[in-house]
């Protein structure tokens, strides 16, 4: 399979940054509603969308060649 482009791999890193934002609303939401704190999966979902927030970040600002 060839790599994918800089702009495909972008809009891929996008949707997946969506994809975790809305899961953790979603879970954030249905806590609330019972009366509960955070939980492991509330954690691990969390933990998800800050590592692809910061893959986004990272390609989209390549580092500088040396």
């Amino acid at each position: 399979m060839p790599p994918a482009s800089p702009s495909h791999e972008i809009e891929r890193l996008q949707a997946e940054v969506a994809y975790y934002r809305d899961r953790v609303a979603l879970l954030r939401a249905r806590l609330y509603r019972r009366g509960e704190g955070t939980s492991a999966r509330m954690v691990e979902l969390q933990r998800n969308l800050e590592s692809a927030q910061k893959r986004l970040r990272d390609a989209r600002h390549p580092p500088a060649p040396l």
